[in-house]
């Protein structure tokens, strides 16, 4: 999740920017939409897998958040109802497509780019990254989704268990199910490799 580097806090300045937002001003929700677009595209685009696709989600979730800020009650930070919603729009855009999602080549670059990497580094990268997204398609969303927010976004357990409106015994459950689902396919995918995953 973002955080800045001034003294006023991100869940501060974020709470300032709605209320100012609440009271008529238009452009503390463009700070809002700049702040965590980024993280939102990546959240959507790790469970739906198409670029497209998740810019509009991404796009939804921001006019879903735009129309509903004003029953937004604080029981969370606002960061983490932002990633329940976009987590939540995603998966259910995936099981309303009924398809498995479209591959995108450059799909995970966005989320570890590395600009001061060798040719040869870079190329490798790229290769794993897109084994590492065509195996994460294959998974269920909700396990999917739950690799995505810990590995892509970095969420802590009691983060994801807010996020996906659970437990944090649950977030376990499906983190170590979703573990193994990837395990078994990287597996399948190398059987003569052996690694931690």
């Amino acid at each position: 999740m973002p955080h800045s580097s001034g003294t006023v806090n991100t869940a501060d300045a974020d709470r300032q920017a709605i209320e100012r937002f609440l009271a008529g001003d238009a452009s503390a929700f463009e700070e809002l939409y700049h702040r965590y677009q980024p993280y939102v595209y990546n959240v959507v685009n790790g469970i739906v897998q198409n670029a497209e696709d998740a810019r509009d989600v991404t796009q939804d979730v921001f006019l879903h958040v735009y129309d509903s800020l004003s029953r937004f009650r604080g029981g969370s930070t606002f960061s983490t109802w932002l990633y329940r919603v976009a987590v939540n729009a995603a998966i259910t855009y995936v099981r309303k497509e009924r398809r498995h999602p479209q591959i995108p080549l450059d799909a995970l670059r966005e989320f570890r780019a590395d600009i001061d990497a060798e040719p040869e580094q870079q190329a490798t990268r790229a290769e794993t990254q897109q084994a590492v997204q065509e195996m994460l398609a294959q998974l269920p969303d909700q396990q999917r989704a739950v690799l995505v927010l810990r590995y892509f976004q970095e969420l802590s357990l009691e983060e994801i268990a807010e996020v996906m409106n659970c437990s944090v015994a649950a977030v376990k459950v499906r983190l170590h199910r979703a573990r193994n689902s990837f395990r078994r396919l990287f597996e399948k995918r190398h059987p003569q490799e052996d690694g931690e995953i």
